[in-house]
């Protein structure tokens, strides 16, 4: 029962979006507006410049945001943002673009190269300083939670690989969700982002580290997954769909804020910035066939996941009942038509020894939080039979 809580000042509700000039005036005087770039071509920059104009505020838009932002264009972008004298950074997008936001909020007040931030075994990472600039999330996706998180995960494609800054000088000060930016995500965007927050969820929940708070928001985004995810895939302009889905993602984007995702992210991400595989398709290819070889390790765990996916499961022993946990998840898996395969992204049999090592290296934390413990060869093994 010892455990601290942080997390950003939470905006949340359809329409909200036209409160963000009155929350940055408190910020700064110059926002560094790191906007997605599918954004950008539409009428929602203007509307959104419009509102800084109306407030007073300077800024400077920068939207040439790649999925899994790389820490070379976030080290360039950092530049400009001293350069421009850019005290608050605003980051309005889906998870690429809130962790650009986010990695530019460091280079730009410390020192160092954005890469020299993240959490790996090879090196020993800087720390950001009282200058690292504060910074407005502002998703447009139901499904990273980086709105409600102190990560931000950069790729590194010399290397191919993805690493983490993970600091609580990079939570955002203020989240302001808006489930209305939510509904022109398309059906199979809304399921993998869907599969993500139900990975943060399951993940935080099962963390060997897993405090009573991460685990009471953690259990309630797997609940809201299990009721919404299906008709908001279905049916995008569903509002109170959008509304929940919105929701458990801000939630599941908390609970591993405090508890930390575990193996899925772990064998996922390494995975994902090796082959340059999106965020949310990479941890759904691992997600099942990880949960049949964990759910005995945990068998309260898992059984009171399979019950918030699905109330009926209450009826079952406890073993049963932590076994219908994978049952639940594969079958919203297969209602979604969300599916997929390593070997879909591109990842081959000769790659695996060089993923596995990426993964003990980089995501060494989340492996040793699972609550099964895995070594290198049944991290091959997972691999394999995600291939």
């Amino acid at each position: 029962m010892e455990f601290s809580c942080t997390m950003p000042k939470v905006i949340f509700g359809n329409g909200r979006i036209h409160e963000l000039s009155n929350h940055a005036k408190g910020l700064g005087k110059k926002a560094f507006l790191a906007l997605d770039p599918f954004l950008a071509t539409t009428g929602f920059r203007e509307e959104i410049e419009s509102m800084l104009d109306s407030a007073g505020l300077k800024y400077f838009t920068f939207s040439d945001i790649q999925p899994n932002p790389s820490c070379f264009e976030i080290d360039t972008a950092g530049e400009s943002a001293k350069k421009e004298a850019c005290d608050f950074v605003i980051a309005v997008g889906g998870g690429s673009a809130i962790d650009f936001g986010k990695g530019i909020a460091v280079v730009a007040g410390n020192p160092g190269k954005s890469w020299e931030y993240t959490r790996r075994k090879d090196h020993t990472p800087r720390e950001p300083g009282d200058e690292t600039l504060p910074l407005i999330a502002v998703p447009t996706t139901a499904g990273t939670g980086s709105e409600t998180t102190h990560f931000s995960v950069l790729s590194n494609p010399d290397l191919k690989e993805k690493s983490t800054i993970a600091h609580e000088r990079i939570f955002p000060r203020i989240a302001l969700v808006d489930p209305g930016l939510t509904v022109s995500m398309p059906a199979k965007l809304t399921a993998l982002t869907g599969i993500d927050v139900l990975a943060h969820a399951i993940e935080s929940y099962i963390n060997i580290r897993a405090t009573p708070f991460s685990g009471m928001v953690g259990i309630e985004a797997i609940r809201l997954v299990g009721r919404f995810l299906t008709e908001a895939v279905a049916n995008g302009r569903n509002m109170r769909a959008r509304e929940s889905m919105a929701w458990a993602s801000t939630l599941a984007g908390v609970a591993i804020g405090h508890a930390n995702p575990t193996l899925p992210h772990a064998l996922g991400q390494a995975a994902g910035g090796f082959i340059h595989a999106p965020h949310g398709g990479s941890v759904a290819a691992c997600l099942p066939e990880i949960m049949k070889i964990s759910y005995m390790a945990d068998l309260q765990r898992f059984g009171e996941i399979a019950v918030a996916l699905d109330p009926a499961a209450a009826r079952l022993p406890v073993y049963e009942r932590a076994e219908m946990s994978v049952v639940l998840v594969e079958r919203l898996f297969r209602d979604i038509d969300c599916s997929v395969t390593f070997g879909d992204f591109g990842l081959k049999e000769e790659d695996i020894d060089r993923v596995t090592e990426i993964a003990m290296t980089g995501y060494f934390t989340g492996i040793s939080l699972h609550p099964k413990v895995v070594g290198e060869e049944e991290i091959k093994r997972i691999y394999r039979a995600c291939l």
